[in-house]
């Protein structure tokens, strides 16, 4: 996701971008944003150790994530019940934060900012001077955060209400599940006996792939899949591996479409796949996910793939590269050294649903 300037601003404009880069408002979180030549990288965030837990395998999780980043933004968000300071006036997971700075001492990366955020106020874990971060904390500026909301709902991000309700866009529906496996395996005998009957094979397999990327180019960009036969040809479509990288191709090469339709044209695909035909739409899922900036959901979609074939290549670069903080640009990059020739390629699958 390409981070607007304004998000880093200040403490007032962290605080309000986080719901919009995290996916949902997280509690009871610890937020680390980490960048490169003044950009957001990655953004991960994980639970708060629990009280009186020693933070060293919180700290070991944090900083795996380092990678290039020369700067690194910490944020703890409370749970709603959580006291600010505990006994002794610390700020709330201070002892997290203290260890995550020492550690930090040691490496190229500084700490633009460490603050304890509530849903109205923050606290600054580095600045101790009251006539700046006062010790009872600095009320959000309202006018900040309706800008950042502004910048973001331009840029067409939206937030969900918590971390249920983003894993939600890609779990699985078990009615339509049952539906579509029935489906899928009457496709694929239907493309079975549609190729026992030609007289060229190889040529009615450039045919049947011809006609099953122009059905799923159709389905993510243009219109929603129709009925269930339609999505269970769509989602046996995506096993054809030259299928998959050619529409995966088209997406990229294309400036015209709406990503985050697509995206949600995949996630509703997704939510009613089988067993056995998760991975390939999963991937393509999670990789527009990716596109417009939704690490959250395009990592709950890969999630999906991984319980269904844990061995997917595909899915495994994707979820490299988003742990590792590259832009999405990386991918558009990659696949504008490729023709769409190349993609499409000439080999012939097996007949049953697979693919890496």
């Amino acid at each position: 996701m390409d981070i607007p300037e304004l998000v880093l601003a200040g403490p007032d404009s962290i605080a309000a971008s986080i719901p919009f880069i995290i996916g949902f408002t997280p509690l009871d979180s610890l937020v680390v944003m980490w960048l490169h030549d003044g950009r957001v990288r990655l953004t991960t965030r994980m639970d708060l150790p629990p009280a009186h837990a020693a933070p060293d395998d919180w700290v070991d999780a944090v900083m795996s994530h380092q990678s290039m980043s020369d700067e690194v933004i910490l944020c703890v968000l409370p749970a709603v019940d959580a006291a600010v300071r505990d006994d002794n006036g610390d700020l709330h997971a201070h002892a997290l934060i203290s260890a995550l700075l020492k550690q930090l001492e040691v490496t190229d990366c500084r700490v633009r900012d460490a603050l304890l955020i509530t849903r109205n106020s923050w606290w600054s874990y580095l600045c101790g001077e009251p006539e700046c971060c006062s010790p009872a904390g600095t009320l959000l500026d309202v006018e900040i955060a309706e800008g950042v909301a502004a910048r973001f709902a331009f840029a067409g991000v939206g937030c969900l209400p918590d971390r249920e309700a983003v894993i939600a866009v890609c779990a699985p529906d078990p009615i339509r599940q049952a539906v579509n496996c029935t489906r899928v395996r009457k496709a694929v005998q239907a493309r079975s006996e549609r190729l026992a009957q030609a007289d060229d094979r190889a040529l009615e397999w450039g045919t049947w792939r011809d006609d099953s990327i122009a059905l799923v180019l159709e389905s993510l960009i243009e219109a929603p899949a129709a009925d269930a036969d339609r999505e269970a040809e769509i989602l046996l479509a995506l096993c054809d591996v030259r299928v998959r990288d050619t529409v995966l191709w088209e997406i990229a090469h294309s400036h015209g479409h709406d990503p985050h339709r697509a995206f949600e044209a995949a996630a509703a695909l997704l939510r009613g796949a089988p067993t056995g035909v998760v991975a390939p739409i999963g991937t393509v899922t999670g990789l527009l996910g990716w596109l417009i900036g939704d690490g959250v959901r395009a990592m709950a979609a890969l999630e999906r793939v991984w319980a269904d074939d844990p061995d997917y290549s595909l899915a495994d670069l994707l979820g490299r590269s988003i742990s590792a903080g590259l832009s999405p640009t990386s991918w558009r990059d990659m696949m504008g050294g490729l023709t769409r020739e190349a993609c499409r390629g000439a080999r012939t699958p097996s007949s049953v649903p697979s693919g890496t």
